[in-house]
């Protein structure tokens, strides 16, 4: 929009000295003239922007119009950066985008220093496939568009969903959306994962009073139980990651304890197969009961 448009060129300049109309043009995808056209605007609205013609020259304010330029770092807009840069990983959108491009602008004193880190997530084919998939809520979203897909809840029950997209939330590595299902009359919280031949409609909603709910729904919440392993320093790192360190007890050498509290459900008996011959479950109560019975199938299958 012009209006973002115009607030934007005035944070960048309070910024810096002169920005050419070039460089400008660069940033919000436009032509220079837009941006010529937009100085006048500017102009006529009493904003003391001034340009200096010549190879060297540009586009600027005025010094007696300008303020503290230190509300943001140069530490503070790398922060930004990294996280926007993190954020874009998972979600993509012009805006995203948009607001990078301005900030890196922005970006004077220490343009070319490195970040102090980085954030980077699994690039699984999966996960990719999701990321698009997220995106394209995003803009129904956005459009207020009526969406109906195929859903098939944990235990694999298909159901014919029609619903009104309201907000995306990725949480616990996992995509999920809320919106307002017309087949439950309520807002319901579905996994990305488990829904399939998603459609996008041409039926445009009227938005309904909604509140982001950024806590998973009770009923998609399974029972957890007390689970002790035993385990070997081989292991000690994706306990550690997926667990912290409170949950680490030694035991000698080189084996330790681990107290977890884990949800009977196959999710927590594919993390404890993935620690292999690496750790063993000495206590589990029910939990350790259901995960021998899922072995037992899994040990089916292959005739073993």
């Amino acid at each position: 929009m012009k209006i973002e448009r115009l607030i934007s060129i005035i944070m960048i300049l309070l910024k810096r000295e002169l920005v050419s109309a070039t460089e400008l043009a660069k940033i919000f995808e436009v032509t220079t003239r837009t941006i010529y056209r937009d100085v006048n605007t500017l102009s006529m609205a009493n904003i003391p922007i001034f340009t200096v013609p010549g190879r060297d020259g540009g586009i600027g304010l005025m010094s007696t119009y300008k303020v503290d330029k230190k509300l943001l770092t140069s530490k503070d807009l790398q922060n930004i950066l990294t996280a926007l840069q993190g954020v874009e990983q998972l979600i993509q959108s012009p805006e995203i985008k948009s607001t990078i491009t301005k900030i890196r602008a922005m970006q004077t004193d220490q343009l070319n220093e490195e970040m102090d880190f980085s954030l980077h997530f699994t690039g699984w084919q999966g996960t990719e496939e999701l990321k698009a998939v997220a995106e394209s809520l995003q803009k129904a979203i956005r459009e207020h568009l009526i969406v109906t897909f195929d859903y098939y809840d944990v235990n694999g029950t298909h159901s014919s969903r029609k619903i009104e997209p309201y907000h995306l939330m990725y949480k616990g590595e996992r995509w999920y959306l809320q919106g307002y299902s017309y087949e439950r009359e309520d807002f319901r919280t579905f996994r990305l994962a488990r829904m399939a031949n998603l459609k996008f409609t041409n039926e445009i909603f009227h938005a309904r009073d909604y509140i982001v709910n950024d806590k998973i729904p009770e009923e998609m919440i399974p029972q957890f139980y007390p689970v002790r392993l035993k385990a070997n320093m081989r292991v000690r790192d994706i306990i550690i990651e997926r667990f912290g360190i409170s949950v680490i007890t030694p035991c000698d050498e080189t084996s330790y304890y681990v107290d977890l509290q884990l949800p009977n459900v196959e999710t927590a008996y594919r993390f404890i197969l993935q620690l292999g011959a690496n750790a063993k479950m000495i206590e589990g109560g029910p939990f350790e009961n259901d995960f021998r019975n899922y072995l037992a199938k899994v040990t089916e299958i292959y005739d073993l």
